[in-house]
């Protein structure tokens, strides 16, 4: 199984175990006491984890759409997926990757503040570790577009250095 399958299963089961814990305990968390406050921390940090791990493969699929060539992550425990190869993608290809992981996080602010309810303290973790992930992309992942916009050029920092990778490099 090659690796963007096997993100892709551990990133469904992400996703999977928050719907399960928002719809099973989420609801929880309205209340007081130890069984509250474990429901709402759980419920809302798998809720970030999914945004987190969305936001990655917004990045992937979009660089894919537009013929990007990706290295993918030989390590399973990372949160990056893949390598986007500053050397060989153009300005437009880094641009429009850059745009989907971004895509992605808005998407997820929109429903932390307008779906998710009110008075649940898994619904504030959701939203705090959404606002977290945000903050993490505007100071550090929108600079390197604009690097890349002033250089006219896509910045070699915007490749993720995975180590040797086991399998060959990807045009996605």
């Amino acid at each position: 199984m090659d690796m963007f399958r096997k993100y892709a299963v551990r990133d469904a089961m992400i996703v999977a175990a928050a719907i399960l814990a928002w719809w099973t305990v989420a609801g929880l968390s309205a209340g007081d006491g130890p069984v509250a406050d474990l429901a709402g921390v759980v419920a809302g940090l798998l809720v970030g984890a999914s945004a987190f791990v969305l936001h990655e493969w917004g990045h992937l699929l979009a660089g894919c759409s537009v013929g990007g060539i990706a290295r993918p992550n030989t390590h399973l425990k990372s949160g990056f997926l893949f390598s986007f190869d500053s050397e060989r993608n153009s300005l437009a290809q880094f641009l429009v990757m850059s745009v989907g992981g971004f895509a992605v996080t808005g998407v997820f602010i929109w429903i932390a503040y307008y779906v998710l309810p009110t008075g649940l303290l898994a619904t504030r973790v959701a939203r705090g570790a959404i606002a977290f992930q945000a903050s993490l992309t505007l100071f550090l992942e929108l600079p390197l577009v604009g690097i890349a916009l002033v250089k006219g050029a896509t910045p070699a920092e915007a490749s993720v250095k995975l180590g040797s990778a086991s399998e060959p490099v990807v045009r996605t």
